[in-house]
């Protein structure tokens, strides 16, 4: 094999998408690189997407299908990473989709800048037909320094999705996910917190469909506290890179808006976790200035810093919120 042609292993989890398959790995199927080892793994499926994938793997030759007892999303990424012999890998949510030319522009730019990590942007596509949005984390393609891209992880700027990325094989030590909401966090992490170079493409080559009924959009629940813990995990990360300032203003917003959440539909369950998450909200006091959000939320923002009940300060911020739309106040 050619030094110029590395192996791509795409790893795709499947479990009840047998509306959004095919134009999933169609979108894989045509990319403009070719040398890809495409990895379907059929999560226990309980639809018709196990006899899809078999089909698939009919049609094209790179395609290998695992058929596994239902784990949820990372183990089925842990089970694709078993069987995964590419030089380098990605990672395709089963209800999304890619720019034919995704994979190119991801390798090229891992080469070109002798880095382990590439990202590019990203397009958000609602189901609901909202007009699509763009996720931008470079405007032109760069290669940033390891711990400025930890600095720009652990502030949101880069996000943890395993889906717009390529690793190479060499990071495969790190491509474990945990079975757990946000499965991707401490990945992310991990990754983060090691690589010493990471590479942005500057271009929207990902689609990330936002559907109705998706883990993103569903009604706040406690299994979604995990996301906080994480964010805990990553200030405690942050200290020992003298990066904390971005991952507590990070974590302070997080549990801002659970907080919202469960203020908008307490349960004796979720009511428990709101001393910990105002402890939290509270760890940002220091850095408030900084603290990414419009300018009506860090108002509210700071009275629950200030010690205020937090049913009163959302209680306010409802009967505020229709003035913000109205008068179209953007910071």
């Amino acid at each position: 094999m050619a030094l110029s042609e590395p192996l791509i292993s795409v790893i795709i989890p499947v479990y009840k998408v047998e509306t959004y398959l095919d134009q999933c790995v169609q979108s894989v199927v045509d990319q403009t690189y070719r040398n890809l080892e495409i990895i379907l793994v059929d999560d226990g499926s309980p639809d018709t997407c196990p006899v899809m994938c078999d089909k698939w793997a009919e049609r094209d030759s790179r395609i290998k299908v695992v058929h596994k007892t239902n784990g949820g999303l990372g183990d089925a990424r842990n089970a694709g990473l078993e069987v995964a012999t590419g030089d380098y890998i990605g990672f395709v949510d089963s209800d999304d989709w890619c720019e034919k030319d995704m994979y190119q522009s991801l390798l090229d730019s891992c080469v070109k800048n002798d880095a382990p990590l590439s990202i590019c942007n990203v397009f958000v596509d609602w189901e609901c037909g909202w007009p699509t949005e763009k996720t931008v984390f470079a405007e032109a393609a760069k290669c940033l320094a390891g711990k400025d891209a930890l600095r720009m992880y652990l502030a949101d700027d880069l996000t943890a999705w395993a889906w717009n990325k390529l690793y190479r094989s060499d990071l495969k030590e790190f491509l474990q996910y945990p079975k757990q909401s946000y499965e991707d966090i401490p990945v992310a992490r991990a990754l983060f917190s090691k690589v010493e170079k990471v590479a942005l493409t500057g271009d929207c080559h990902y689609h990330y469909r936002q559907r109705q009924g998706s883990i993103v959009n569903s009604k706040v629940n406690v299994s979604q506290f995990k996301l906080i813990e994480e964010l805990r995990e990553n200030v405690k990360l942050a200290k020992s890179f003298g990066l904390e300032k971005e991952a507590v203003a990070r974590l302070t917003v997080s549990a801002f808006n659970f907080l919202e959440k469960i203020c908008a539909n307490p349960t004796d369950e979720l009511c428990e976790l709101i001393p910990s998450l105002v402890a939290d909200v509270c760890q940002g006091k220091e850095y408030a200035a900084s603290v990414s959000v419009r300018r009506l939320d860090k108002m509210f923002m700071r009275g629950i810093m200030l010690g205020l009940p937090c049913k009163g300060v959302f209680a306010a911020r409802r009967i505020l919120q229709w003035f913000y739309w109205k008068l179209n106040l953007k910071k």
